[in-house]
């Protein structure tokens, strides 16, 4: 079974090592853009603020344990054409760029925190928290 985490689950695995120990190659995915998303989140000072060289070692940490899946420029595009029958606006372009990835990629789910942002993307595999 093939696992994509988006970013919010991602910082939940770097704070639960139940989860953290779950995170293995060639089962567990996300976008490279995650890393930013992740490093972001740490530093910034919201339920926890980390110095940005540990931001960047627990990135890193992460990232050798995760396969990325990239969106092309077309499936960027796609996406974005699919957003108005989707009912996406704002922010919640991440959310639908997290689910091409987790389909490309071929992940039987998706753990987020966000389910909720997630629900109306109709999308063909299990959405769940992590």
């Amino acid at each position: 079974m093939k696992t994509y985490w988006d970013t919010s689950a991602l910082i939940e695995a770097l704070h639960v090592p139940r989860l953290r120990s779950r995170i293995r190659r060639g089962e567990n995915g996300t976008r490279p853009h995650s890393l930013a998303e992740v490093f972001s989140t740490l530093t910034k000072g919201v339920n926890f603020r980390y110095p940005p060289a540990d931001a960047a070692n627990m990135a890193a940490d992460l990232a050798k344990d995760l396969d990325f899946v990239e969106l092309s420029a077309a499936d960027a595009v796609s996406a974005l054409k699919k957003a108005s029958s989707l009912g996406v606006r704002g922010a919640r372009i991440h959310d639908l760029m997290h689910a091409e990835a987790a389909i490309k990629y071929g992940a039987d789910e998706l753990l987020t925190l966000d389910d909720a942002g997630f629900a109306s993307l109709n999308l063909p595999l299990q959405v769940a928290a992590p």
